[in-house]
């Protein structure tokens, strides 16, 4: 979800984890916050349901549990967007990942931390560093999750795509002697699921200035917008993706999506790019009446090809 401003909300509260009750992970435990700055703001914004206001400065994993009780399940941390100054913890979080855990995937809502207009020193976005400790975190405590770890995928939609395709083609290889158990695994995503994502920073397909300049800062050089530009930074290691968008979407140009379907597929990545004729931008598990309700479908068919090793290159073509 890309929005540029937020209108008058119905209901405000502050909470210090997200409101979806389930086991909640910090994505950074020893970071040295006060209390208030842990808290995040959270309103009600119909029709997208619970969704933040302000800053957030305390990452966290909320996890919803696999419905199947039986060995290790495959895995996926959800990006919710928000076009990097909020995000639609319910319609592009709990939503997806209460559909998907029922369906045999542990699925974990990321609450990352919102860029504030500047990279910071060490020149990595806060949302990207955010969803590598993710992976690492489910990947090290894969036992005790009950999660398989040669199966840990990300889901981002709209600027959390931006955030997902950042982690697959940004990741860390993992350092074996290192004293941070967590950073001894690998932060590569085995798969990638990028819903109406923001893809690139390069101008002329950027969907809106402003939304680069609170990841980026405002000049941002060349080598940071191709740095933060997905499609500019896919290679033969980059995990395979399933993409989906509408046609008539306003808000982020489909050539975001088409570019780094064309990426992958110049690498030889399996990637399944969908692109459904109707459906506008940021219609979460689909907008009623248009063929984008079919997509959560379409993406557990590609998935369940791909774990079991059978997934091709796949082009789906909506009339």
């Amino acid at each position: 979800m890309v929005r540029r401003f937020v209108p008058l909300l119905v209901l405000i509260s502050v909470i210090s984890t997200p409101a979806f009750a389930n086991r909640v992970i910090p994505v950074w435990p020893h970071l040295k916050l006060t209390d208030k700055q842990k808290q995040v703001t959270v309103v009600n914004m119909p029709p997208y349901g619970k969704v933040t206001r302000g800053a957030i400065q305390w990452a966290t994993l909320t996890e919803y549990p696999s419905t199947n009780n039986s060995g290790a399940n495959p895995a996926i941390i959800i990006c919710p967007g928000g076009g990097y100054v909020q995000e639609a913890l319910q319609f592009e979080g709990s939503k997806p990942a209460e559909w998907f855990s029922k369906r045999g995937y542990t699925c974990f809502v990321l609450q990352y931390r919102l860029p504030n207009g500047s990279l910071p020193p060490n020149g990595v976005a806060y949302p990207l560093r955010d969803v590598q400790r993710a992976i690492q975190i489910v990947r090290s405590q894969s036992l005790q999750l009950h999660v398989n770890p040669k199966a840990i995928g990300v889901m981002g939609f709209s600027a959390g795509g931006s955030v997902a395709s950042l982690a697959g083609v940004h990741w860390l290889p993992g350092s074996p002697t290192a004293a941070d158990t967590v950073e001894r695994v690998s932060s590569r995503p085995d798969f990638m699921v990028l819903v109406y994502p923001v893809i690139s920073m390069m101008p002329g397909i950027l969907c809106y200035q402003e939304l680069g300049d609170v990841l980026l800062g405002k000049n941002p050089t060349a080598n940071v917008v191709k740095y933060y530009s997905s499609e500019m930074n896919v290679s033969a290691s980059t995990p395979p993706a399933f993409i989906c968008c509408a046609n008539d979407d306003t808000v982020v140009p489909i050539v975001n999506e088409k570019r780094m379907a064309a990426a992958l597929k110049r690498n030889h990545i399996n990637v399944d790019p969908v692109i459904y004729p109707h459906g506008e931008h940021a219609f979460g598990l689909g907008r009623p009446g248009t063929d984008t309700i079919k997509w959560p479908t379409d993406c557990l068919t590609w998935l369940q090809s791909l774990l079991q090793g059978k997934a091709t290159h796949r082009i789906l073509r909506y009339k």
